[in-house]
């Protein structure tokens, strides 16, 4: 029976996973006589450079980086894979070997350079700043942004915070990781200015009604975005600097562009659409999937390093105990990131999963699960009357078995609270897998958000949902542990 049971659920996670399959990986054919693909990495939250939308009802990436990418692959007679990630990752898969080159809206810098190499720049950029209509008249030059009561946004990392830092006087300063989340703030009057690339800045003005571009331009106009290969593949960049010369002088970059800013300017689509909702359901799967993947597995690991803890091998126990303030005294985006850094796993679709991103996610989640787990067990056991062990042991029995048939079972009872808490946490904290690009409920959001333009409502929305599924979750705990209590009273 509980053999039947464990193939039930494991065909059932397989079905959940497949259904919820990766949205960070899309494939192009330029040509149905290309047997292999050439891959390249990308951060699809900057229009009209890359950005997700839905066309004929298939979610994929748009824009000025993906058309003149497919021309890359055309030339060298490949078809095109795009592997959409977040902007942090990209040069260090580059440097991996997970793709093959960059394009997304990156500018080269002095420190990229030291690691990868770039092409010829193929979009010389200026630099606008994005404001609310009724400041039109307030910020005529850059001199009216030199107060400390005004705030200026700008992308973490990126040209334009340097920008913000050397021109922008005594205004306070504003950095985040997402562009969506500086032009939600600017919405709100919590910022005054944001300043773009001047193409990224008039693709949200035409997506928000109340946001104008200034009259001027900041920053430098030396500046330009280029493609990133890894460090020595001066085959691979010679045939990518032959395809920018050729689209430039040929006219059909500035073709590319302006297609690319026009087709971007569309109406936001509605929030509550079916294909939404869908999305928004598979992310739900997704994210139980993960969830219970990393409690139980985590419980194993936590049931192991509470064994070794309370050991009487002086060693074992110390690294154990050292395990546990490690993995409790660190953020898990921090032991997300360490995981990804050292599991060089390559891109490959299993179940239609990225495993490059879901084994090390996994990974750090069930280890940062196991920690908390592992102490919820020193718990439960020490709160087993010691004399009970001593009974076994008077019995004849040897200490694993005391453990297994007297300790452990009053244990489990004791913890199970404790335990249902950890699931509701994990729940929670599967949302740092939207950083490396795996479909769960964040990262789904995250497409929505992208394309319906309603940043709060979405993420109202998806807080909605959290809280749904953990109260769900707490009720159900609490009728189970309210039934076995009963089942242990007769």
């Amino acid at each position: 029976m509980k053999k039947r049971l464990l193939i039930f659920v494991i065909a059932l996670m397989a079905l959940v996973l497949t259904a919820c399959s990766s949205k960070n990986i899309f494939n192009y054919t330029i040509d149905s006589s290309y047997d292999e693909y050439i891959v390249m990495g990308t951060s699809a939250d900057y229009p009209p450079y890359e950005s997700l939308k839905t066309v004929d009802d298939k979610l994929t990436v748009v824009g000025i980086d993906i058309e003149i990418a497919k021309v890359i692959a055309d030339k060298l007679g490949k078809n095109l894979k795009v592997i959409n990630r977040d902007f942090d990752f990209l040069l260090e898969d580059l440097q991996a070997s997970k793709v093959d080159f960059v394009i997304s809206g990156m500018n080269p810098t002095p420190q990229r350079e030291k690691i990868v190499d770039f092409s010829n720049i193929y979009y010389e950029a200026t630099y606008s700043v994005l404001i609310y209509e009724d400041d039109l008249d307030k910020f005529l030059s850059l001199e009216d942004f030199n107060l400390e009561t005004i705030k200026v946004g700008a992308q973490l990392g990126s040209i334009q915070q340097g920008i913000v830092e050397d021109d922008f006087g005594a205004s306070q300063k504003v950095y985040l990781k997402d562009v969506n989340n500086l032009i939600m703030q600017l919405n709100e009057r919590k910022l005054s200015a944001v300043v773009l690339e001047t193409p990224v800045a008039n693709s949200f003005a035409s997506k928000h009604p109340k946001l104008v571009t200034t009259n001027f331009f900041v920053g430098s106009s030396e500046d330009g975005t280029a493609v990133a290969v890894s460090k020595g593949n001066t085959e691979l960049l010679d045939v990518i600097n032959e395809v920018i010369f050729e689209l430039q002088t040929s006219g059909q970059l500035d073709e590319i562009i302006n297609n690319a800013i026009l087709t971007d300017t569309v109406e936001p689509n509605k929030l509550l659409s079916w294909n939404y909702i869908l999305l928004l359901l598979q992310g739900v799967l997704m994210t139980i999937v993960l969830a219970i993947l990393s409690v139980f597995f985590g419980s194993l690991l936590g049931l192991l390093i509470t064994t070794l803890r309370l050991s009487n091998n002086k060693v074992l126990s110390v690294i154990a105990k050292w395990y546990v303030e490690i993995v409790r005294g660190t953020p898990l985006l921090v032991q997300v990131l360490l995981m990804y850094s050292f599991f060089n796993i390559p891109v490959i679709l299993f179940l239609g999963i990225d495993l490059s991103s879901f084994i090390p996610g996994v990974l750090a989640l069930l280890i940062n699960s196991s920690a908390y787990v592992s102490e919820i067990f020193r718990g439960g056991i020490d709160a087993v009357d010691s004399g009970q062990s001593e009974a076994g042991l008077a019995l004849g029995m040897s200490n694993k078995m005391v453990m297994r048939k007297i300790i452990l079972p009053q244990a489990i009872k004791n913890i199970l609270p404790s335990l249902g808490n950890e699931f509701i946490s994990m729940i929670k904290e599967t949302s740092i897998f939207m950083y490396l690009g795996v479909a769960e409920l964040m990262y789904n959001a995250s497409i929505i958000r992208a394309e319906t333009f309603q940043i709060k409502e979405v993420y109202i929305l998806t807080a909605l949902i959290y809280l749904t599924l953990t109260l769900t979750t707490s009720k159900l705990l609490s009728l189970y542990q309210k039934k076995l209590g009963e089942k242990h009273a007769k």
